[in-house]
């Protein structure tokens, strides 16, 4: 608000340097008197951003209409000292017209009081486009806030759903094939040690994922042996570079062995792949008639997930012998930028 006053000062000082010029008046004092006119209009300012501070520090608990009252009678009753304090200096320097002292001193009051209201309309609107900006980040904050904790809430819902049929599969493979079992419980253990790394990262390295997607492939290998085959084929240079969030390849690929038919006579084929900036996981066609669990919520999540942390759409396409969902490969930068 300093710099806005020293602005609006120097405005007023070119301004009454132009009138006294034109007028031809002032004698041989019109740059003088500019400067004194600029000098004061810029110590009203300064004066009443000083009366501002002083009140927020010293009446904290104050209401804002009081505060204001105050502010403004302080900065009135300054313009009018100073008015009187200066006017003999204005009088010598302006010399306009043949007004009595008298009616020079009461056009220089009127003068001060106006410049006070400019002062104070000037400082206003700064302080309101400035408490506005403070609202629109706080909002701004506030909606990242809510966003992140849709993510997590988002996020949080894999996991129960996905252990509860992993503990499932366990009991069962220890019943019927101890060596087996064990053998899941390893790859078991390594999954969940790779999907609580980073708890809170709203993304996941394109290379972790597909990691965490390897150990939670072999244990659906070793519960479907050959009716499952999977193929993951992303290039070296982006599995590094590369970010989805997280376990949104391995919810696909669990979407797709939860909706489909698997046996060894009709094996599941999926498919995981990198084209156009994008991961596609495909599967070929083959429905379950009865489906086990809430269905379609995989997706819906994925999709929501998407919705917050890109303008990018999940894109899902089905034909009598295919079915794929194509997921953009995002970059750190974006998660950083959206924080």
């Amino acid at each position: 608000m300093i710099l806005y006053s020293l602005v609006a000062g120097l405005l007023t000082a070119a301004t009454a340097f132009m009138i006294l010029n034109i007028s031809k008046t002032g004698g041989s004092t019109p740059f003088f008197y500019a400067v004194f006119v600029g000098v004061r209009f810029f110590l009203q300012g300064l004066v009443n951003v000083l009366i501002l501070v002083m009140l927020r520090r010293l009446m904290p608990a104050a209401s804002v209409k009081k505060r204001k009252w105050m502010r403004y009678s302080l900065g009135y009753l300054f313009a009018i000292i100073f008015c009187f304090c200066t006017g003999p200096l204005e009088l010598y320097l302006s010399q306009i017209g043949e007004e009595t002292v008298a009616e020079r001193m009461s056009s220089i009051l009127v003068q001060a009081i106006i410049n006070n209201s400019l002062v104070i309309i000037i400082q206003n609107i700064i302080i309101l486009r400035y408490e506005k900006t403070n609202t629109d980040l706080e909002n701004s904050r506030l909606k990242a806030a809510n966003l992140e904790s849709a993510n997590l809430l988002l996020k949080q819902q894999i996991h129960p759903h996905f252990l509860f049929n992993a503990l499932s599969m366990l009991k069962s493979l220890y019943k019927a094939d101890l060596q087996a079992g064990e053998a899941y419980l390893t790859h078991l253990v390594s999954f969940l040690r790779a999907s609580l790394t980073e708890p809170q990262s709203r993304l996941s390295r394109l290379q972790d994922e597909i990691r965490l997607c390897n150990d939670y492939l072999e244990m659906q290998k070793i519960r479907f042996e050959d009716a499952l085959i999977c193929t993951i084929n992303i290039p070296e240079q982006v599995l590094l570079q590369g970010s989805v969030p997280p376990f949104s390849i391995q919810s696909l690929i669990e979407n797709a062995i939860k909706h489909n038919e698997v046996t060894e006579a009709s094996p599941l084929k999926i498919k995981v792949f990198y084209e156009n900036d994008r991961i596609i996981i495909e599967n070929n066609l083959q429905e379950r008639t009865r489906i086990e669990g809430p269905s379609g919520k995989g997706l819906i999540n994925l999709i929501e997930r998407y919705k917050i942390l890109s303008t990018e759409d999940v894109i899902i396409r089905q034909d009598n012998k295919t079915f794929s969902v194509s997921i953009k490969v995002l970059c750190n930068e974006v998660s950083d930028h959206r924080r």
